[in-house]
């Protein structure tokens, strides 16, 4: 399984998990973090899941990486 695909899996039972079925419905169009469906520590935890499944590092210190919480698709790019 390609890398994008384990993150978009993650990303997606978290928020299904946290939000119910109906969330992914439009979810691209909607900012996750001024829309308020994730905060800081969901960006923590978020970024832990990916860093574990993927072995790849996250440092969400840097705004580039930050700002790929905002939209779905460039999170589950990131």
């Amino acid at each position: 399984m390609s890398k994008n695909k384990i993150v978009k899996k993650i990303v997606d039972n978290f928020l299904l998990k946290k939000e119910g079925k109906s969330i992914l419905k439009g979810i691209e169009k909607r900012n996750l973090v001024d829309g308020g469906l994730i905060d800081s520590l969901d960006i923590l935890t978020i970024a832990s899941e990916i860093e574990k499944k993927t072995n790849k590092k996250i440092d969400i210190s840097k705004p580039k990486i930050f700002y790929k919480f905002n939209k779905y698709k460039d999170l589950i790019n990131i």
